[in-house]
């Protein structure tokens, strides 16, 4: 896989911290050329924590660090329930650099409300990075924070957007109220 020149310094980390956790974490080894980028995973058999998926997982994490996350959000790719979802908006929109930065201020919104409402609502860290809208949230989440993202790119109004937020986060706390208090007889 290929690491962007600018992101390969915070996948390294200061002092090589954040590959090393990677590595410790999930029992690989991270080959990362710092002149071009280039990043080779490969197991460790003989670590305690080996296990074929974790190359996939490592592979996650680095390309979620490359598409603009802060690496501490991006380690939550460790835990099972977390996922990454990444939107190619040169693949959806077109090659239009006009339109493609259009619809990336759509989704920050005015100083990042909007980003901030998804994040909030969703439960989710949403990365707007080059040509990309990344997504990390578990799998429940993710579902919301897609269509929401999704609805933005379709043109939909803010409002709109805001609303169907609003009614899947207050559903969600009512099935939790429902969990916790349901009594038993």
């Amino acid at each position: 896989m290929k690491v962007s020149k600018a992101r390969i310094g915070v996948v390294i980390g200061k002092n090589g911290e954040i590959k090393e956790e990677i590595e410790k974490k999930l029992g690989v080894k991270i080959d990362l050329n710092s002149k071009t980028g280039d990043c080779e995973i490969s197991p460790i058999i003989d670590s305690p924590d080996y296990n074929p998926l974790n190359i996939l997982t490592a592979k996650k994490v680095i390309n979620a660090i490359n598409r603009g996350f802060n690496p501490k959000k991006a380690i939550k790719l460790l835990e099972e329930t977390y996922d990454l979802e990444i939107f190619n908006l040169l693949l959806i929109l077109g090659k239009s650099d006009k339109r493609i930065k259009r619809m990336k201020g759509r989704i920050i919104g005015r100083n990042g409300e909007m980003r901030n409402a998804i994040e909030r609502f969703a439960g989710c860290f949403i990365s707007v990075h080059g040509k990309t809208v990344s997504i990390i949230a578990d799998y429940e989440n993710l579902q919301i924070a897609r269509k929401a993202v999704s609805m933005l790119l379709n043109g939909m109004p803010h409002h709109m957007v805001l609303r169907f937020l609003e009614n899947k986060y207050n559903e969600k706390k009512r099935e939790q109220f429902r969990k916790f208090y349901k009594p038993e007889f």
